[in-house]
């Protein structure tokens, strides 16, 4: 078990070294089968920042008593996979956004524009 551990930031550090996944043009025994190759796979899957669409209730659990519209945001958060099982991906360095957004009160008798500020990431690290 040592020795895989050992091994994958080995093979993480070898992937790292090959030039950027390029999407290969699709030949007519390609199109059926539809490989991603193992390099994009990886490049695809590995700790990095992407868009993502976040429940605003799930932001501001005190606000449950009211809907918003939209009821998602999109925000910048980091996601993947980090090559061992001990480690996470997590934001090193975050920002603040701040969106206008419907707030309704759930009898609609009222609702109003609201600038509501949400936490991005801007980078990650596997730790």
């Amino acid at each position: 078990m040592k020795l895989s551990a050992n091994i994958i930031p080995i093979v993480a550090a070898l992937l790292l070294q090959f030039p950027p996944a390029q999407s290969l043009p699709l030949s007519s025994a390609n199109r059926t089968s539809g490989v991603m190759l193992f390099q994009e796979v990886w490049g695809r899957s590995f700790c990095r920042t992407i868009e993502k669409l976040v429940e605003v209730v799930h932001e501001y659990p005190g606000e449950v008593e009211h809907i918003f519209s939209p009821a998602c945001v999109p925000l910048v958060r980091c996601a993947g996979c980090c090559g061992d099982e001990k480690l996470e991906c997590h934001p090193t360095h975050t920002s603040n956004v701040t969106m206008q957004l419907l707030k309704i009160k759930p009898a609609g008798e009222d609702q109003e524009y609201v600038e509501m500020t949400f936490v991005e990431h801007q980078t990650c690290e596997c730790r």
